[in-house]
């Protein structure tokens, strides 16, 4: 008995072609199909954004013109901005001082796993400055390397290079060799230890420049001083740094991070105000909203600086 021919000659090369792109052809009609059925229904939603600028990482992008900024949807909604897109800053900290130079890449790596999009970095006077005027970026002090090398993996940096950073340091990171003159007062205008700033910051913003966003590095924003409200000797000395950091060109955005309750007495004119957060209660907010509310440059981000503040710095 004749055995039946093993494919229908109804069955044409043309249709089993056609039937083996179908699984690749029915996707494309897929979000017409969703769209045509909520405009007839009347549930039609606005377009959505074809790409999460939260996931861009410093690499991917080639064009840049505008750098982290903040915007507001004008319903009380502030956010991030990075080229003018809704930016998503999810940051941890990694002290490069504090990890030994071999286990950079992987320390870096494991907080990108975790989700992270952005890693902050205090930069230690003490470290890089151990004697006055012998200065060292060089092995585990290596910054420029670090942040590059943060870049390659895929991670925004912010930088809070002080001068003073806390951070758990003797003199909160200031060189003990600044207490040799008895004249000179710490965080302050103080002629003796404006002109140690200055010098340091000679040696250390040049390194920083090149790596700025607008330069095609993954420096988006650039902290001045490190909670100064607890301390607060000095009303120009907040202004004093502000305008050191711009003079040696810093150009990307500038913030300034306090506690709560001193948020006050420590921001300063022209940068983004933020504060750390321990825990969240009703009124934990109610001195950031003052502050920013009265600051043309942040008075269009709160809930969104504090979660990031809190969480990335």
């Amino acid at each position: 008995m004749k055995s039946p021919p093993l494919l229908s000659p109804c069955l044409s090369w043309k249709r089993m072609v056609g039937v083996f792109f179908l699984p690749f052809i029915l996707p494309a009609f897929a979000p017409r199909f969703k769209q045509e059925g909520s405009l007839m229904l009347g549930t039609a939603h606005p377009p959505q954004p074809r790409f999460n600028w939260s996931h861009l990482t410093p690499l991917e992008l080639k064009n840049r013109s505008v750098g982290l900024g903040t915007a507001s949807t004008g319903r009380g909604k502030p956010h991030f901005t990075l080229e003018g897109h809704r930016f998503l800053i999810c940051g941890g900290s990694i002290h490069y001082f504090r990890v030994p130079r071999e286990y950079w890449r992987d320390r870096l790596l494991k907080l990108k796993a975790c989700g992270f999009n952005t890693v902050t970095t205090y930069v230690p006077w003490n470290l890089h400055e151990p004697e006055r005027g012998k200065f060292d970026f060089s092995g585990n002090l290596d910054l420029e390397a670090f942040v590059l090398m943060a870049a390659e993996i895929g991670l925004w940096v912010i930088l809070r290079p002080g001068p003073y950073i806390c951070s758990e340091m003797d003199l909160g990171g200031l060189p003990s060799w600044l207490l040799q003159d008895p004249r000179l007062l710490l965080r302050t205008t103080n002629k003796g230890f404006t002109e140690a700033v200055e010098k340091y910051f000679d040696h250390l913003i040049p390194r920083v420049i090149p790596l700025q966003y607008r330069q095609g590095g993954p420096v988006i924003a650039v902290q001045v001083e490190n909670e100064y409200g607890s301390f607060n000797k000095d009303k120009t000395y907040m202004p004093y740094l502000h305008k050191a950091l711009l003079r040696r060109g810093i150009v990307e955005l500038l913030l300034t991070s306090d506690g709560e309750k001193n948020v006050l007495s420590g921001h300063t004119k022209g940068v983004l105000a933020a504060i750390n957060l321990q825990k969240v209660q009703r009124n934990t907010f109610n001195q950031l909203h003052k502050v920013q509310g009265a600051s043309i440059d942040a008075g269009v981000l709160s809930d969104t600086s504090q979660a990031a503040t809190s969480s990335s710095l």
